[in-house]
């Protein structure tokens, strides 16, 4: 019996049970570090993914942490990234505008 087809960046070992839906890539970088609004750390990391029991469907980006996991379209995972970088930016806006000596 020959072992199931895996995507080929799927970082699971094909013979190993309790797979799962999806074939998952090792993360593409290193995990960021955030926290829940109960103050829990949290590392959160960004891997691609590939429904298993299709795998010439769309590639999908999967984030995930300790509490959640979300699978998205690549197009999805732009606009997220896009926003991510424009609340980055008004966030440090907000922090200079703050601390910005007021002359006067």
């Amino acid at each position: 019996m020959t072992a199931r087809a895996h995507a080929p960046f799927c970082g699971t070992d094909p013979e190993r049970r309790g797979h799962g839906l999806y074939c998952v890539s090792r993360p593409v970088a290193r995990p960021a570090v955030a926290s829940s609004e109960p103050g829990k750390t949290l590392n959160v990391t960004v891997e691609l993914a590939a429904v298993w029991s299709n795998l010439t469907a769309p590639r999908l980006v999967r984030i995930a942490s300790e509490q959640s996991t979300t699978l998205m379209a690549s197009g999805t995972a732009r606009q997220l990234a896009a926003a991510l970088l424009a609340a980055a930016n008004q966030a440090e806006e907000v922090l200079r505008d703050v601390t910005r000596q007021r002359v006067g």
